[in-house]
């Protein structure tokens, strides 16, 4: 993240940093260097909202590492989805970021139409959105899970709508850029959602069966209801039951010592 102080741009971690960063990783420099007006409390506050998509992928990446469940790495397929359009459509348009951005172009990307922040943060919160009102099996009454739901989605759609002001008042992208970018990654959301619960659904088994999806224990979360509840009690028992083992060997032991 970077301050914004005209004609100046100069980022907030240190030149070594900076520089190391734009040699060695372009890419994520590209992602994570953000300039906001010097002093500008609001812009501060906007440009940690801008990277909140790059956050969200670090931890779905990091959720795909450890749980290896075949609905979230295609939710994290769609992600992929969503650049390969945003990128083409970069390109189909042609369409230059506002002024102020031109002048560092050094740093982003020339073409600024659809908005990638909006396009990608809206189909995440769409795909979640949708995936919470369909299928979440929360504990609680009817009425409560139905608030819950309700505040759930309401949240997302506000943290997403966020992140695009965002883009727009650091000068990033225009208006239609970000609407334009919110538009496509809403629906993409609701497409993706549609192809992975009605039409992927039916290959799951066998990527499941097969010696590749059993070597990286890929697995299926979505059949067992209340997964966290499950997984709790699954792995309460089996600890449980290895601490009556660990104890029963000690006493085994000192029996046999005496």
């Amino acid at each position: 993240m970077g301050v914004l102080n005209d004609p100046i741009y100069r980022p907030l971690s240190s030149k070594i940093c900076f520089l190391l960063v734009n040699n060695l990783i372009p890419c994520f420099c590209l992602v994570t260097y953000i300039e906001y007006q010097e002093g500008d409390k609001i812009g501060f506050i906007l440009a940690w909202f801008s990277m909140l998509p790059f956050i969200y992928i670090v931890s779905l990446c990091t959720l795909i590492l450890f749980r290896r469940d075949i609905q979230t790495i295609m939710y994290f397929g769609g992600f992929c989805v969503s650049e390969v359009c945003n990128y083409s459509l970069k390109r189909f348009f042609k369409q230059a970021r506002p002024e102020r951005t031109r002048d560092r172009m050094g740093l982003y990307e020339v073409h600024g139409m659809p908005s990638d922040h909006a396009q990608t943060f809206f189909y995440f919160m769409t795909y979640l959105a949708i995936f919470i009102i369909l299928k979440s099996q929360m504990p609680g009454t009817p009425r409560v899970r139905s608030l819950r739901n309700r505040f759930l989605v309401f949240s997302q759609l506000i943290v997403a709508a966020i992140v695009a002001y965002s883009r727009v008042y650091l000068h990033y992208h225009t208006i239609a850029q970000v609407v334009v970018g919110a538009l496509v990654g809403t629906a993409l959301g609701c497409v993706w959602y549609y192809f992975v619960n009605y039409h992927f659904t039916i290959y799951v088994p066998f990527i499941i069966e097969h010696p590749l999806g059993k070597y990286f224990l890929i697995r299926d979360y979505s059949p067992i209801p209340r997964i966290i509840r499950f997984q709790y009690e699954t792995e309460y028992a089996e600890a449980k039951r290895w601490r009556e083992r660990r104890i029963n060997h000690t006493k085994d032991q000192a029996l046999s010592s005496q």
